[in-house]
């Protein structure tokens, strides 16, 4: 029972990640460059930080992890106008061995959790692709 419960939690994040990347190439699409703000999981993702009413909305309510314990991370390329971008999130199931993978997570170190290094990520079609942890 608690492996299908990881199993759905974990289909969940593959599935927020993919929506999350979908907004983040239509941000992409008008504003010629990724979300150099990092503080948008559990809020709107708006073509500003301060998400006014007169900007356009990419994500009315950008999903945070469905476990208190984890966190999504967004980490664009350093820079004012990031021209890629990776999202990261943990993987619960230690049998997941999907694309984009790594149950010892990457060598970039970004944890999802205290002392838990991310093991799924995706990105712009244009970010170096990843290294697993050794």
């Amino acid at each position: 029972f608690n492996s299908s419960l990881k199993r759905g939690r974990d289909a969940q994040r593959k599935n927020d990640l993919s929506q999350i990347q979908k907004a983040l190439e239509m941000y992409y699409s008008d504003m010629q460059s990724y979300p150099s703000f990092t503080t948008f999981f559990g809020g709107k993702l708006c073509s500003t930080v301060a998400c006014t009413t007169s900007e356009r909305v990419y994500m009315q309510r950008v999903p945070k992890d469905p476990s208190s314990t984890y966190s999504y991370v967004y980490v664009p390329e350093p820079g004012a106008s990031p021209s890629f971008y990776y999202v990261y999130s943990y993987i619960e199931n230690d049998k997941d061995l999907s694309n984009n993978i790594s149950l010892t997570g990457f060598t970039t170190n970004i944890q999802c959790a205290t002392g838990e290094l991310c093991r799924y990520y995706v990105s712009s079609t244009n970010a170096p692709q990843l290294t697993p942890h050794p």
